[in-house]
């Protein structure tokens, strides 16, 4: 069976498509996936067990059983109790099998870093995917399990309003309704996708209605929105090969009337759509301002060739062309497109963990690697949707289980990690979506653990820790065998993790004792080097070794393998990186990500050149 005729229909394309195409997926058997000669699948058995058939692993679901009681009388609630009753919060929960509720339910309770303060949300098991900030920072979101919208004050820091979304339909399987995006126009109506009734939403939040407008063929599945200078709304859909366009003055709901679209597969050779963003002139922040000419009225989106491969487009609206830019000699298959303001293209590889710059002018490509999410026992971190704002990149690592950026001009990458994880998703929340308020926080939905995250704008700007690199690129030769080393230094600060530390709030209560002087003085593992290589699309370094040797610290040992932890903390600390050639490496010219984790925090990457000769 294809994976879009079983598992798309249970989770949504493209976790489906990571389940084909990588070796990692605690996905229990309620989701239907069979396997086949190239797709690992995992099954629960009578007995409560999950194997991960590719490492042989096994976990024991009855660990995970959820009492709805302690959800009920939970102190952790974001919201007023009186104004959800227990039939409410639980409707989503009683439809769900015992199986399933470890999966899709979360441990409902708040966990705690320097960075991230979580919510719960007021629905058990809603699944929450799409979010938005509005003019005035609230935080809408989107769940299509519950088919409601959810409305989060952050100034008071509780749900505030549950919307529910008319003739919603029960949802029969575990899965809800995969809402990928939800967007406000210039007008102030809020917009998103509904991937079971393959249709587009629109909520006119000032006259409390909603209206639905449906796609022209059936199984298009719409994936993402964007707005043109008039207010007209472009979207794409994942298996209808179809730009889709709607016209707000022309539409009736409940109908296709004001749709059209614009068949893409007779100019590319595809299998599936990505989201769809517009140029970088165009977007405004939280897209509700606009430049004041339609120099920007252009979209991009990607498209899709498995394995690996496929293109990045671009649609001129005022001139109705197409320019389509090809990577199918790259490692990667390219999702979710963001231009910064020089004009570079930067995409993310949902298969794997790779992200990648394109100049439309030359055709180039560049790939980077993330960080390696080692502590959670995976090796992928699938970084997702991003969008670029003041000189970064922002991603979410869907399995990687955090937020990250990637600021370009110093070819650094900062990583940092979410504390909720689920065993039963290799340790991810699944944090599928993110937005920007309007004072630069960072907000994100955890998909199967029911919650809403944010990292403020003012932790963003606090790391404990800078790391430096002294060169800019290394060379190998495959022929002499000959390899290159550099110096790696991490500094700490004092100062940001002393106000890290002793930040208030229930993101650090119950989780650090606030004493700077302990942090300097326990002998613990705090730091730990690694590097990873877009050499390969999981980041391997294959058919290279590396070595970390200590330069500044008293150490009886040295190093020998490439992520090596620091026993004890000083105020900077100096290794040594060393980089051989092994037999089969392949010359071209690839990237280094030289990262430093800071406990499970974050992590800090400089990302260099490497050449193979």
């Amino acid at each position: 069976m294809s994976c879009k005729q079983n598992a798309c229909h249970y989770v949504g394309f493209w976790l489906c498509i990571i389940s084909s195409l990588i070796g990692i997926n605690y996905i229990a058997s309620s989701f239907n996936f069979s396997q086949n000669n190239d797709m690992p699948y995992v099954f629960a058995s009578s007995n409560n067990t999950l194997h991960h058939h590719d490492h042989g692993s096994m976990m024991d679901m009855s660990n995970f059983k959820f009492d709805p009681e302690i959800y009920l009388n939970s102190s952790n609630v974001n919201y007023d109790l009186k104004s959800y009753p227990n039939s409410v919060r639980t409707s989503v929960f009683q439809t769900l099998s015992d199986v399933d509720k470890p999966l899709l339910c979360g441990d409902n309770k708040i966990h705690s870093n320097y960075y991230v303060k979580e919510f719960i949300t007021p629905i058990l098991c809603s699944q929450p995917v799409a979010l938005t900030a509005d003019k005035d920072g609230k935080i809408w979101l989107a769940s299509g399990k519950s088919g409601t919208i959810q409305v989060f004050d952050p100034k008071s820091e509780k749900f505030e309003q549950v919307i529910k979304i008319p003739n919603w339909p029960n949802q029969t399987r575990n899965i809800g309704s995969m809402i990928w995006d939800i967007k406000f126009d210039k007008n102030d109506n809020l917009w998103f996708t509904d991937e079971l009734s393959n249709s587009i939403w629109k909520y006119s939040v000032n006259e409390g209605k909603f209206e639905n407008y449906r796609l022209l063929a059936e199984g298009g599945y719409p994936l993402s929105i964007a707005f043109d200078s008039d207010n007209n709304v472009w979207f794409t859909q994942v298996f209808g090969k179809r730009l889709g366009f709607i016209e707000p003055s022309k539409t009736v709901s409940n109908t296709t009337e004001g749709i059209s679209e614009l068949d893409m597969s007779k100019q590319i050779n595809f299998q599936t759509m990505g989201p769809i963003s517009n140029g970088y002139n165009f977007s405004g922040h939280n897209n509700n301002t606009r430049s004041a000419d339609n120099s920007g009225d252009v979209v991009w989106f990607s498209t899709a060739v498995f394995p690996i491969g496929g293109q990045i487009i671009k649609y001129d609206i005022d001139n109705e062309s197409i320019t389509i830019h090809d990577i199918n000699y790259t490692h990667s298959v390219p999702f979710s497109i963001a231009e910064d303001e020089n004009g570079t293209l930067w995409a993310n590889s949902h298969i794997a963990n790779l992200f990648l710059s394109l100049n439309p002018n030359t055709g180039a490509v560049k790939q980077y690697a993330t960080s390696n999410p080692s502590s959670s026992g995976n090796l992928t971190t699938l970084p997702y949707y991003n969008e670029y704002q003041d000189g970064k990149v922002w991603f979410n690592e869907h399995y990687g289980n955090s937020i990250a950026y990637f600021d370009i001009k110093n070819n650094k990458l900062v990583e940092y990690h979410i504390p909720s994880h689920n065993p039963l998703w290799v340790n991810s929340s699944n944090p599928l979506r993110f937005a920007f308020d309007n004072e630069g926080s960072v907000w994100f939905t955890e998909w199967t653990e029911n919650k809403l995250g944010v990292i403020h704008a003012d932790k963003l700007k606090q790391l404990p820790i800078s790391l430096n690199v002294s060169k800019s690129d290394i060379s190998l030769d495959r022929k002499s065998g000959k390899g290159d080393s550099l110096n790696v230094t991490v500094y700490f600060d004092p100062d940001s993790i002393n106000t890290l530390t002793n930040s208030s709030g229930p993101e650090n209560s119950n989780f650090r004792d606030g004493s700077l002087e302990r942090i300097f003085d326990k002998p613990v593992q705090t730091v730990t080097f690694a590097i990873t290589s877009s050499i390969s699309k999981d980041g391997k370094l294959v058919n290279m070794t590396s070595k970390f040797t200590d330069l500044n610290l008293t150490s009886s040992s040295n190093s020998t393998s490439a992520a090596d932890q620091i026993p004890k903390l000083n105020t900077s600390i100096t290794k040594l990186l060393t980089i051989e050639p092994e037999k089969g490496i392949i010359p071209g010219t690839y990237t280094l990500t030289i990262s430093a984790k800071y406990e499970d925090d974050l992590t800090i990457s400089r990302i260099i050149d490497l050449y193979v000769k």
